[in-house]
């Protein structure tokens, strides 16, 4: 054990090492080689150990900067995993760090990973900025930030980590979204003055249109679906009717659900607060319901293991990856001519679908929206239908004089 760290979680990981091996005393040779850093990461019950290669010194040519550097990167490896990261789950366990008290004199990055666990909002979201963060720190030692605390932070700091990370376009604002977030977090515990990253700049991107079925295509997918995976299709239909999300759909359990007044409540997570909102089951989908709660428990989930009642949720990707090998993927959905339909569309297409067909008011009631906006970008054949009309328009020529 004496060639062992000792880490939080029962963890433990060997002494680090670099190759080549006379990194400290070689000649000027040396930076001609490509370094790395390697090293085991143990976790309790699992005798293998995972092996973590670093290489982040090589893009330094001077070779006392790329020693300097190199030694940086592994106190910075040995500090992160005492402060209990786990390369198995790639995350920081955050056991011990939910109870760290929030002060000005935390360095930035433990003042971020205590902030990320203070703040109200869904596993997934929580996930996001978690992500953020430790894409951040894999920069903070070659930027010889390793040491500021969190009142001492500077907003170009904040941006020079950021054009590190050489994010796309959309993941850099992504990432000031994160950021602002964890920022709310860390003015109300007063570690700084205010949100650093509030008046950055973000970046221009072009929003792309969606891609979303056509009337005729949505009508061969589930009646495909509905002759070969029922409880999918029957799953897809009244989240197609629903104007809800998947990750609220999945977390209603049958005491959830008034079935004779067609309601059921789902907690919203997006925005700073949970909400709890009254949702309503539309007439052409109240039998599936009916079917879904026919001998479920008050505390079963509706939709579990198989899309049916269970005491186990499951997770929203695995309708993402269900749609994909089911129907992006699948060879045989074919129109009524017998020719093989492609489908580019995403699952989330069908609330386009849904939305798209119904009057603005309509459409932001059963989304629970509060902006018009919102609910406009769901509404995708909005304006293909209003150039459709102008197309089909005729103009009278002689009233124009031409």
């Amino acid at each position: 054990m004496a060639d062992k760290i000792i880490l939080p979680n029962g963890c433990l990981m060997s002494e680090p090492s670099v190759n080549p091996k006379n990194w400290k005393t070689g000649g000027s040779n040396l930076i001609k080689k490509h370094w790395r850093i390697q090293y085991y990461f143990y976790i309790p019950n699992v005798t293998k150990g995972k092996l973590i290669v670093i290489k982040g010194m090589n893009e330094f040519k001077d070779l006392k900067e790329r020693r300097a550097i190199t030694n940086r990167l592994i106190q910075n490896e040995i500090s992160d995993n005492k402060r209990g990261y786990n390369h198995f789950e790639k995350a920081f366990i955050l056991n011990d760090i939910k109870d760290t008290e929030l002060t000005p004199f935390l360095d930035f990055i433990s003042a971020f990973r205590v902030a990320i666990t203070k703040i109200q909002c869904s596993e997934k979201h929580r996930k996001q900025l978690v992500w953020c963060v430790e894409r951040l720190n894999k920069h903070v030692v070659n930027l010889g930030l390793q040491n500021v605390v969190i009142e001492d932070l500077k907003r170009r700091q904040i941006k020079e980590l950021l054009g590190a990370c050489k994010l796309p376009d959309n993941n850099y604002n992504k990432f000031l979204v994160y950021l602002s977030r964890i920022f709310g977090e860390l003015v109300e515990y007063e570690c700084c003055e205010y949100n650093l990253v509030r008046d950055i700049r973000r970046r221009k991107v072009v929003r792309k249109q969606r891609v979303i079925l056509s009337h005729d295509d949505l009508t061969v997918v589930m009646s495909y679906l509905h002759l070969n995976y029922y409880n999918f299709w029957r799953y897809s239909k009244i989240f197609l009717y629903s104007g809800a999300r998947s990750s609220e759909l999945l977390r209603v359990q049958a005491k959830d659900v008034d079935i004779e007044n067609q309601e059921y409540k789902v907690i919203i997570m997006k925005g700073n607060q949970p909400k709890e909102t009254i949702k309503v089951i539309i007439n052409e989908v109240l039998p599936l319901w009916r079917e879904l709660l026919k001998d479920a428990k008050p505390q079963d989930y509706i939709f579990a293991r198989g899309l049916e009642h269970g005491e186990i949720p499951i997770q929203p990707n695995q309708i993402t990856r269900r749609w994909l090998r089911l129907v992006k993927k699948s060879d045989k959905i074919k129109d009524i001519n017998g020719d093989t339909i492609k489908v580019e569309a995403d699952f989330y297409a069908l609330k386009h679908a849904f939305l798209d067909s119904l009057p603005e008011d309509k459409a932001m009631l059963i989304a629970s929206h509060t902006n018009s906006k919102t609910t406009s970008i769901y509404r995708v054949n909005k304006a293909k239908n209003e150039r459709k009309e102008l197309k089909a328009m005729h103009v009278d020529s002689n009233r124009l004089g031409v």
